[in-house]
């Protein structure tokens, strides 16, 4: 392995947000990791901190605004590794996903306009729906044989009335990617029903085993016209600090709203760094997410054993994609509340509890697995211990 995937840095002190909100005392003789919000706990790729080095010793860092080696990157990137040709002109910038989620829904649709997401799904969605005024209207993923699928009949009936649709493929945080058929039904449904279709794929290059992610937009002209595709090199290579995201968007006319949207919420300057660092890791750091993807899909592998070892009531849905594992915990029989501060207050753990990613996340939780294999073991220890001595098992 040539890149460092093991050393644990602590980050208590330095303004990280799932650091600074836990206890930092140490456990079973370890730094309390948290294993919550969805950045790693590895250091960036050292092609990027080179770049961003140079980017600091060069000294003049005024208003920035797209410069063509960095569009370049992003367009040679989606062509290597999805197989999606776009034009530079395509690409729209925001200072993330979130972001652009705000302005999409602003510039699509209007006040009590209906917006389809597919629960359980990355919180927030809700907001972004809520908070700009637009009537929220959920759609159920439904678990078939232990996996969960898309409900395309709910959609159908929901479709008819909706404006909008926020996918979010890969699918945070029940790990599925979605196949092309599913994203081609999907697609046949939003264009029956003139739904708009914006596309979370932040995730898509954390792909594992067999599944290949595919860019909604490259399912064919007809649902590139009738889509927005928001990705962002932040969970690829742990950028999330410098905020950074690109937003495809072929149709001329949807990108001309879009550019309205940004001007008028005031962001129309983004991150000297973030072009930086998003311009090496696409050029220089595909090695090093390759050997990252094997850390993470390790974890995964330690992680899904010992539970079937130790907790074999628990389900652990499979992590087709991201870095996020989501799990079953409705056997512990407990509550919400009661789960998370037994994860708090008995093994130390800070988890995301599935309740914040709607009613249907209930008694679930995810656990990040970006960060060195001995802070899950680690974890997974005091977990069975607090069990044990809690008789939860």
């Amino acid at each position: 392995m040539n890149y460092d995937f093991t050393s644990i840095i602590p980050r208590n002190q330095m303004g990280a947000i799932k650091w600074d909100s836990i206890s930092q005392q140490s456990v079973m003789g370890q730094v309390n990791v948290p294993l919550s919000v969805a950045d790693m706990e590895f250091k960036a790729c050292p092609h990027i901190i080179t770049a961003i080095k140079k980017a600091a010793d060069f000294g003049v860092f005024g208003y920035t605004y797209l410069p063509p080696a960095y569009t370049a990157s992003v367009a040679d990137w989606m062509e290597k590794r999805h197989g999606w040709s776009i034009q530079p002109e395509w690409i729209e910038q925001t200072w993330g996903v979130v972001l652009a989620l705000y302005h999409a829904i602003r510039a699509y649709s209007q006040e009590g306009d209906e917006v389809i997401i597919q629960t359980p799904v990355y919180y927030p969605f809700f907001s972004a729906v809520k908070d700009t005024g637009r009537t929220l209207v959920e759609s159920p993923l439904k678990i078939v044989h232990g996996r969960y699928e898309m409900d395309f009949e709910d959609l159908r009936k929901k479709a008819k009335t909706a404006r909008l649709m926020i996918l979010c493929s890969p699918h945070n945080p029940v790990g599925r990617v979605w196949t092309e058929e599913e994203l081609k039904t999907l697609g046949d449904i939003c264009l029956a029903n003139d739904v708009l279709l914006i596309s979370d794929e932040i995730h898509f290059d954390l792909i594992h085993g067999p599944h290949k992610h595919t860019v909604y937009a490259t399912l064919g002209e007809a649902y590139a016209e009738n889509s927005i595709v928001c990705t962002s090199p932040n969970k690829t290579f742990n950028l999330a600090g410098m905020p950074m995201s690109n937003i495809i968007i072929s149709n001329p006319d949807l990108r001309k709203k879009f550019q309205e949207a940004s001007r008028t919420a005031g962001t129309e300057f983004y991150s000297y760094f973030g072009y930086a660092a998003c311009e090496a890791g696409y050029t220089l750091g595909e090695e090093w997410l390759e050997e990252m993807l094997g850390v993470v899909w390790h974890n995964y592998q330690v992680f899904k054993s010992f539970m079937a070892e130790h907790f074999p009531d628990v389900f652990v849905h499979d992590m087709q994609g991201t870095y996020l594992a989501w799990f079953d915990c409705s056997t512990f029989g407990l509550g919400n509340r009661q789960l998370e501060l037994f994860l708090k207050k008995e093994a130390a753990l800070y988890l995301n509890q599935g309740y914040v990613f709607g009613k249907t996340g209930s008694q679930f939780l995810r656990i990040n697995l970006a960060c060195p294999t001995s802070v899950i073991e680690n974890a997974l220890d005091r977990l069975y211990a607090a069990a044990k001595r809690c008789e939860i098992i």
